[in-house]
């Protein structure tokens, strides 16, 4: 392997280690054990001890390896096993020629696959190979190569090329290994780094505890900011779902905000065991937390690996987030245990003039990785007496001692997460049909936006768009004076007045508001987050207009913080806090429904200007726009089941491009084909449809599939457009595939009596030729409104239609009212 190559093949590895896709890059610490059984963490060092064992080098032929939908052939070359650990060997390496085939079964990785590589599967000769794994391949490779004749021997020179390489590796796959070394019932893991010749380095990954086993992508670096491609990740026909071995139950959580910001806490965590034999307990916590100790309930210490910590740009990286706690024996299913673990560092954040802020938002206490199950919280806080700090659940007490307060808040009910703020705040308070609403909010802007707002500035009329359609914010235009500072508090009650409008509107669709109170707080920037009976808002949502644009917004930017941001937080204390989403697959529907009710309620005000409508068209628009320097739109960057999947070196912002542009249109699709123009309430059938969800999935989780079987069940005869009253036409082309189908109409009209026919076709392009559609078309004549002729339910790329109408029309419309996702010519 050349010295440049190797670099590369080492750095992309590791780069996917890093992730937390496949496994934890650890520190560790060594506990003597005297003549005790071996400790995890010798256990840990002796696997990364590992490297090529020097006398069993073979060289091999159209050697084969299958695992899943993934085919590797050894064409020609030298491979070896790593050294064996009590026996069993957990790894091989291999340089030459080889190739790998792989091919996805669902139609929607394939198309996943097809938009990374071309194909709708990968195809690949590959150089260099290193393998981990804790399954039956050793014992497969071993009968092949005794079936071939393959004679071991040596090689010094293969040793010395690959093992500072394996040194590097194998951190990143030991803990993973380990886990199964210490339980009763392990279940397999496989893993390949492959040098592809056309892809570069690469990861294929087999792991039965991951809930979608079957894993293929690569790390890849846009702007110096390292992103994955997941090519292909999916499900294992007849394996169950690697679920997380352990729910939480409750969070007993004791913090302390030092003077100076830090952070130290204690949190006591209440268990129970899902699974048979498992030892490893993995946490989610900031890595900008050191962990002190980890105790069980008898307070004996346990053994524990947490990830190094990495500096982000003013926030924890994403990397390293992980704290596995070792327990002393295997537990059975049903098992409820307790952990105890204490931890210090600088999670808080000060944006200069009093204002600060919690920058780990969902990584500032030790808890279970992954979405899993509802628990309760009990929270205790210790700050300095000049902050006000909130918190979700319900406040029991606050008290001053000094130079300190101290306050306890309890979950009303199990939650699925906790969060609390803190800064120099000032505070109304309004009532919203028996919700107390506290609106928090600094007197003073953070340093950041002070600079910006000290002078008066004249923006340009019209501000250059992004690609998005969406106005950057920007100080165009000539200064004058200085100019007072804006003072986020100032609109407090009209904000607070509003959020309570907010609360009440949204009662019709989702039901009675879930909690006892809401409180609202103020954070610095653009960032916006709805936690159970907590808001996070940026400052911008808390400025006059006036204010916005002396910080340099204009009018879509000052229309999205004012309009959005706001209402979709409120929203998802429905939709997100009382019905989550089971997988990242679903999260499109809490962001989708969050969006277009904050949307319904901003029509809603009497001072909107067609709000709906106009968000709206610039969805239409940014979804339709291209990719700079690519082939495709934004709409192309993959459909709304892949989730985070979406953030990729295709699209670096193809999450937030996608997701709430086009979950919103989905969901205005489906009010529009359930609405009824002629009713006392033309939307009842729509508000109805997501109070039953929020009733039959309440302190739940919400799938797609789920979502389908509820529109099912209310469709009306129109919607039935495959005739066997199922809505899978729609989910599969607008949820679980892209395209943004583009309409053309062509017509002549003939007078027949005192009627004219009028006869056409409606072209589609931009789908596939099966995509269905019901296309509604209007007449526009020389004066009036635009009047309904009847609809086309579209049928390949061009189909026929005949309508009458009263008069000779001068144009024909399509979809005039925006009802269906389209462009039109």
């Amino acid at each position: 392997m050349g010295g440049a190559v190797r670099a590369r093949f080492r750095a992309t590895l590791l780069v996917a280690l890093s992730t937390g896709v496949l496994g934890l890059g650890a520190n560790h610490l060594v506990h003597a054990q005297g003549n005790s059984p071996p400790s995890a963490h010798s256990i840990y060092n002796a696997l990364n001890a590992l490297r090529v064992n020097p006398g069993q080098i073979y060289i091999v032929k159209n050697l084969d390896l299958r695992r899943d939908a993934i085919h590797i052939t050894f064409i020609d070359g030298e491979f070896a096993f790593l050294e064996p650990l009590e026996g069993k060997e957990t790894g091989f390496v291999f340089s030459g020629r080889g190739h790998i085939l792989a091919i996805p079964r669902d139609p929607v990785e394939k198309a996943s696959m097809a938009r990374f590589l071309g194909t709708p599967l990968l195809d690949q000769e590959f150089t260099k190979a290193y393998f981990r794994f804790d399954d039956e391949t050793a014992a497969e490779l071993h009968s092949s190569l005794r079936e071939t004749g393959a004679e071991s021997g040596t090689d010094p020179d293969f040793v010395s090329e690959w093992d500072p390489l394996i040194a590097s590796l194998n951190p990143g796959h030991s803990l993973r290994i380990l886990t199964d070394l210490l339980a009763s019932r392990p279940l397999p893991y496989f893993y390949a780094g492959l040098d592809g010749q056309d892809s570069g380095p690469f990861d294929a990954l087999i792991d039965n505890r991951r809930p979608e086993q079957v894993f293929l992508g690569q790390p890849k670096t846009v702007n110096d900011v390292v992103l994955f491609d997941v090519w292909a990740s999916y499900r294992r026909e007849g394996v169950p779902d690697g679920s997380v071995p352990f729910s939480p139950l409750g969070y007993s959580l004791s913090t302390t905000v030092q003077q100076d910001s830090t952070l130290s806490g204690i949190a006591a965590l209440s268990l129970r065991a899902v699974g048979n034999g498992e030892r490893v307990v993995t946490l989610e916590l900031s890595n900008l937390l050191r962990v002190d100790s980890v105790a069980d309930e008898n307070d004996q210490p346990l053994e524990f690996f947490q990830g190094e910590p990495v500096e982000g740009q003013g926030a924890g990286s994403a990397e390293g987030n992980s704290l596995i706690v070792v327990l002393p024996r295997a537990v059975h299913a049903g098992q409820e245990f307790k952990l105890q673990i204490t931890y210090r560092g600088k999670v808080i954040r000060n944006a200069g003039n009093g204002v600060f802020f919690v920058g780990e938002h969902g990584t500032w206490y030790p808890h279970v990785s992954g979405l899993d199950t509802f628990a309760t919280f009990d929270l205790t806080f210790r700050w300095p007496r000049r902050l006000r700090l909130v918190a979700t659940g319900h406040k029991l007490d606050e008290r001053e001692e000094g130079d300190w307060r101290e306050g306890h808040w309890r979950s009303e009910k199990p939650v699925l997460v906790a969060g609390f703020n803190l800064g120099e705040y000032v505070v109304n308070t309004v009532d919203s049909g028996g919700v107390k609403i506290n609106v928090y909010a600094n007197s003073q802007l953070e340093q950041a936006l002070q600079t910006r707002s000290s002078r008066r500035t004249i923006l340009t009329p019209i501000p250059e768009e992004n690609r998005q359609g969406v106005i950057q914010p920007m100080l165009n235009g000539s200064v004058s004076t200085p100019n007072p500072a804006p003072n986020p508090a100032a609109i407090l009650h009209q904000l607070g007045e509003e959020i309570a409008q907010a609360v009440q509107f949204f009662g019709r669709f989702g039901g009675p508001f879930p909690f006892e109170h809401l409180e609202v707080s103020q954070i610095p920037g653009t960032f916006g987050q709805g936690w159970p009976e907590l808001l996070y808002l940026p400052t911008f949502s808390f400025l006059s207009s006036e204010s916005q644009r002396r910080v340099g917004l204009n009018k879509v930017i000052q229309e999205h913080f004012t309009e959005i941001v706001p209402y979709h937080e409120v929203a998802h204390q429905w939709w997100g806090n009382l019905v989550a989403w089971r997988s990242y697959r679903d999260q499109w529907i809490s962001e989708g429904i969050a969006n277009y009710v904050a949307l319904m309620y901003a029509e809603s005000r009497k001072d909107s200007e067609h709000a709906l409508n106009v968000w709206l068209d610039r969805y239409r628009d940014s979804l339709i726009s291209k990719l700079p320097g690519k082939q495709g739109t934004v709409d192309s960057t993959g459909p709304l089941t892949l989730g985070y999947r979406l953030r990729s070196s295709l699209n670096p912002e193809g999450y937030d491009e996608v997701i709430y542009a086009k979950a919103t249109w989905v969901f205005h699709m489906i009010r529009m084909m359930l609405r009824n123009p002629q009713a006392k309430d033309p939307d009842e059938r729509f508000a109805a449809l997501l109070r039953s969800l929020t009733e039959t999935h309440r302190d739940g989780f919400l799938t797609t599939g789920e979502l389908q079987d509820a529109i099912e069940k209310v469709m009306l005869p129109s919607m039935n457009l495959e005739g066997d009253r199922s809505m899978a036409w729609f989910f599969d082309q607008w949820v679980r595939a892209t395209g943004i189908p583009n309409y053309k109409v062509e017509f002549t009209t003939q007078q027949s009596g005192d009627q004219y026919v009028v006869k056409g076709s409606i072209l589609q392009t931009g789908v596939p030729s099966t995509f269905l559609a019901s296309v509604p078309l209007y007449a526009q004549y020389a004066i009036g409104k635009p009047e309904l002729l009847g609809r086309v339910t579209t049928n390949g790329e061009k189909t026929s239609f005949r309508f009458v109408a009263r008069s000779a029309p001068k144009r024909i419309l399509v979809d005039p009212f925006k009802t269906t996702l389209c462009h039109t010519e």
